[in-house]
């Protein structure tokens, strides 16, 4: 996505920590312990292969984050965007990418993106560094009259996500770069789910 350099949902895992304890049932991380847990998880998944990161991703989330945010890009919460992302953004009606384009495109970001910003590892959760990477984790606000109807589940969807989730940045002192990822609480093993990821 241009100079974006999109991927999607996060969680990232250092492994140095020693582990946590695991919550009791029904009661939900505290969120600096879940950014912690989606880094190191994050982390430990890079470092074992491509399979296992492709694995932290909601893609059917993904793909639904990625289209409301070309519509928020597209309304100006992205300063700049070349003529082609314009003609692109504006000719989208709200119906999300399909789950296995999502798939692909994050398993392309895993050299240029994951694996880089990983290295060898090292990994902590950090504040996103990027004014995009801030923005990727606030609450979307209604759309303006005329916007396709089928943005509306998209934002309802993404919001409820992000209430029990956020943003996080993650950087390793094995890697270069770093990475802004967007995370939502689960009642799954793992306890979240990756919903977008981008350079930071």
């Amino acid at each position: 996505m241009g100079k974006r350099s999109l991927i999607f949902a996060v969680l990232a895992g250092c492994g140095h920590p020693a582990p946590q304890a695991p919550q009791p049932a029904g009661m939900p991380a505290s969120p600096q312990r879940l950014q912690d847990h989606v880094v190191a998880d994050f982390e430990r998944a890079v470092l074992a292969n491509k399979d296992a990161y492709v694995s932290l991703f909601d893609f059917v989330a993904v793909g639904e984050y990625e289209i409301l945010l070309h519509r928020y890009d597209l309304n100006g919460r992205l300063a700049h965007l070349e003529p082609d992302q314009k003609a692109q953004f504006a000719g989208e009606d709200g119906t999300p990418y399909p789950e296995t384009r999502e798939r692909r495109n994050v398993g392309n970001f895993y050299p240029t993106l994951a694996q880089r910003t990983v290295g060898t590892g090292g990994c902590t959760a950090q504040v996103p560094r990027t004014h995009y990477g801030k923005l990727l984790g606030t609450m979307f606000d209604p759309l303006p009259e005329g916007t396709p109807p089928g943005y509306e589940k998209l934002r309802t969807d993404a919001n409820q996500w992000l209430a029990k989730g956020g943003v996080v940045a993650i950087k390793c002192s094995g890697g270069k770069g770093g990475l802004a990822v967007v995370y939502t609480e689960r009642a799954s093993a793992r306890g979240y789910d990756l919903i977008t990821i981008y350079d930071d």
